[in-house]
């Protein structure tokens, strides 16, 4: 595998606290790396380390990559001047003003509409999307984002969401902390579980989904006639309730019914119960904290 971060034993401490604990991560090159933990586990401070805005007390950290950039609490823009003016500065701090259009940035993130509307005026999507049209500047192969979507609107979401899948496909490493584990579900690839300033947990997310298949649950007519239906077949099961049944195996709700009825046994309910990430995140830090 190779990483385009890699932290080495990273402690930081606040007085006589530890933020960070001997975090040791890996970051693949080009995955979306979802970091997940409570308020106050380290998140933040992590990412302003990574982002050489804070310096860890001990540890190494090596980001491998020739341009990087970061989205750390909130956006740095210039809120008197258009979007235009402000990817004009960016691009000056670059060097690289006689070489690129500032619009064709705007176009790449959806704000090429936007004319002389003054930033102070944009909606907390569009300055994100800004914000992100900055850091293209620089042609970045890592982009870091602290709790990018907090306060955005379901539209603003949605456009972040795309906007992010649409960089990773064209080569764009993402390393992003959020507490919408349910939009952060639908993006990563990657995930690193961190409470008390340390890593308790790491996965892909074919490995999450592995480890947390969901389970089917059926409502059926007869205890008897279900219960021996599933010894015979040896399907694992559990009653959750008077004749509702969640059951774990690999048949599929149609296999089940059919099985089921030859045993005279009729399914009058049925559903497919999925782990989400946030059921798995709080199932994680209950154990971690006991």
């Amino acid at each position: 595998m190779n990483s385009i971060v890699s932290i080495k034993n990273i402690s930081k401490k606040f007085d006589k606290n530890y933020v960070l604990d001997g975090v040791t991560i890996n970051i693949p090159k080009g995955s979306i790396c979802g970091l997940v933990g409570p308020n106050g586990a380290g998140k933040t401070t992590l990412l302003r380390i990574i982002t050489s805005l804070q310096n860890a007390d001990s540890g190494q950290v090596n980001v491998n990559a020739n341009v990087f950039s970061g989205l750390i609490e909130e956006p740095a823009l210039f809120y008197e001047m258009n979007a235009s003016q402000n990817i004009t500065q960016q691009l000056i701090l670059y060097g690289l003003e006689n070489e690129f259009n500032p619009n064709d940035f705007l176009e790449y993130v959806g704000l090429e509409d936007t004319n002389n509307k003054k930033v102070k005026h944009f909606s907390l999507g569009m300055k994100q999307k800004l914000a992100i049209a900055m850091m293209l500047v620089g042609n970045p192969e890592l982009i870091i984002l602290d709790e990018p979507m907090n306060g955005l609107d379901p539209q603003g979401i949605i456009s972040l969401r795309n906007l992010i899948l649409k960089l990773n496909k064209e080569g764009v490493t993402f390393l992003i902390s959020s507490h919408l584990l349910y939009e952060l579900e639908k993006i990563a690839t990657d995930f690193i579980f961190i409470n008390h300033g340390k890593i308790i947990s790491e996965m892909t997310s074919e490995e999450f989904s592995n480890a947390n298949k969901g389970h089917i649950q059926l409502e059926v007519n007869d205890r008897d006639s279900f219960e021996k239906a599933m010894n015979d077949l040896e399907i694992p099961y559990v009653e959750a309730d008077n004749l509702k049944m969640n059951i774990f195996s690999n048949y599929t709700i149609t296999d089940l019914i059919i099985k089921l009825n030859d045993y005279g046994c009729i399914v009058t309910k049925c559903f497919n119960v999925e782990t989400s990430l946030e059921e798995f995140f709080i199932r994680l830090m209950d154990e971690n904290d006991k």
